[in-house]
């Protein structure tokens, strides 16, 4: 762990905080280094992005690793490398600090320590010297345990702690106290007093190792972050009762809550790996454009106003952030729409090449994917030549790492021996392949526009099965598929050295075995 660094002179420490009118919104994403991003972190991580930008305010990246029993080491890098994938870019952060820092709840620990003894010292937290609770005890006997107990004085305590006693310190929670708050997404909630005839559980601030709790840090680190929208998961709602009394207890207002529900499987279960890719990672290592996953996430629990134009569903990041508005949220449970995935995929995989004609970021990023993948299957080829190759197929291809499979005949010769080529070859004559074959030679060699002539030649062409059967022979003789982008294209691709060359070879291949 880093030394604890100074924490900056204006911070609030114990005053109300208050929020001007039209103060700039902060928001913060906050997930514990536990494992990787998953789709549900990044839907709760973009919903955070989008209301900070779409009000000129900022977007925090905090960890909360309070928890160390379960981190996992590399997590932290991974969750910062899945975000900027996405194009989700925080403004204050671990690894670019900010006037809030630091950013990782283990380098704060004294600041922590520092509001419990100011708790404790105001009588709204107390030590509690008593071992911890069995697990087999019912919840009520444990909280009646806890109502009896008397905390000792402070002199007292100390002497219990230099003797070597340990302890947690726990906030006093008002068995009497109804909390009431106006969620964004599920209106105005309410917690009762205990149902057990008002005996009251009170909640663990300072473990007994001295690091902090969720309830503790987390309320701590938003009021001094000056956290104005807390965008979360439902699953924190049932702990609202102690954030509100810690905020009480601080004297500091709180934030406005907006409690995202849960992504689920189409069964209603919880997301979970058995139901398929939850990882961004996985969407990454698949190749997905990143651009494609955060269109999917934002389109699940999100009611949008202009669904006018067919594609309606296809959303840029910039039109993410122009349209958002909280109170679209729903308050029903979603599941992802995976129905819409290659479709997504395809609209943004075709802006991203379109955009690369002029502009050198988009098309420097789409190579330094792409490149690789055909470097590793068919050795070094020109940047022009792969982004060719990339624009030509993105129609027959799902992502971008399927294209050296299904574009392998603008890389390397066709294979005419295969399933596909015996049973196209069986159903046609042979006479009328190799006049096709002969004639498109001819045709390669001799035209300087492949693209102009193409319809003139086809339709001079007289063979049994008419243009049909002359472009299906081609293309069986140029590509050894069945289907394809057009086959000008193709030969426009190849070059007429190249396109003709491989004519010859699917003649005399065809000559040996037919």
């Amino acid at each position: 762990m880093r030394p604890f660094t100074h924490m900056p002179s204006h911070r609030l420490w114990w005053g109300v905080r208050t929020y001007a009118t039209g103060a700039a919104v902060r928001v913060r994403f906050a997930p514990s280094p536990t494992g990787f991003l998953h789709v549900g972190g990044l839907r709760t991580a973009l919903l955070n992005y989008l209301c900070a930008k779409q009000s000129g305010g900022q977007f925090i990246l905090r960890m909360e690793d309070t928890d160390q029993t379960r981190l996992v080491p590399g997590a932290m890098r991974a969750l910062q490398e899945s975000l900027r994938w996405a194009g989700i870019h925080y403004d204050e952060g671990p690894d670019m600090g900010g006037p809030y820092g630091p950013y990782v709840q283990s380098e704060r620990l004294p600041l922590y320590t520092s509001y419990a003894d100011k708790l404790i010292r105001c009588g709204r937290a107390y030590r509690d010297f008593r071992p911890p609770v069995s697990r087999d005890m019912s919840a009520r006997a444990s909280a009646i345990l806890r109502e009896a107990y008397l905390p000792p004085s402070e002199s007292e305590a100390q002497e219990r702690i230099q003797r070597g006693e340990t302890f947690v310190v726990r906030l006093k929670m008002d068995p009497e106290r109804t909390f009431s708050y106006e969620d964004v997404v599920y209106g105005p909630m309410s917690f009762r007093p205990d149902a057990m005839g008002g005996v009251t559980d009170d909640p663990i601030i300072i473990k007994s190792d001295g690091w902090p709790t969720y309830h503790l840090a987390s309320v701590v680190d938003d009021t001094e972050m000056r956290i104005t929208h807390v965008l979360r998961g439902e699953e924190w709602i049932p702990s609202m009762p102690k954030h509100l009394a810690l905020y009480e207890a601080l004297g500091a207002k709180p934030p406005i809550f907006v409690h995202l529900p849960l992504l689920i499987n189409a069964d209603g279960t919880k997301l979970s790996k058995r139901s398929g890719d939850v990882r961004v990672a996985d969407y990454m290592e698949q190749g997905w454009e990143p651009e494609t996953l955060v269109n999917l996430v934002a389109l699940t629990g999100y009611s949008y106003a202009n669904l006018e134009h067919a594609d309606h569903d296809v959303k840029t990041m910039n039109e993410l952030i122009r349209d958002f508005e909280l109170t679209r949220i729903s308050h029903t449970r979603a599941t992802l729409p995976m129905d819409k995935l290659v479709f997504l995929n395809k609209h943004h995989l075709a802006n991203k090449l379109a955009l690369a004609t002029t502009c050198e970021q988009t098309k420097q990023d789409l190579l330094s994917r792409i490149r690789p993948i055909i470097t590793s299957w068919y050795g070094d080829h020109s940047d022009d030549y792969i982004l060719r190759v990339v624009t030509l197929g993105q129609q027959r291809v799902d992502t971008l790492r399927q294209v050296p499979e299904r574009m392998a005949y603008l890389f390397t010769e066709p294979r005419w021996d295969t399933d596909t080529c015996r049973a196209f070859r069986a159903s046609v004559p042979t006479p009328s392949f190799r006049q096709v074959v002969q004639a498109g030679h001819d045709l390669v060699l001799q035209t300087r526009d492949i693209h102009g002539d193409w319809g003139v030649w086809i339709k001079s062409l007289q063979v049994a099965g008419g243009k049909s059967a002359v472009q299906k022979s081609l293309r069986i003789a140029l590509t050894g598929e069945r289907a394809g982008p057009p086959l000008a294209d193709i030969i426009d691709m190849l070059g007429p050295q190249k396109a003709a060359a491989r004519l010859a070879a699917a003649l005399a291949w065809d000559k040996q075995h037919h």
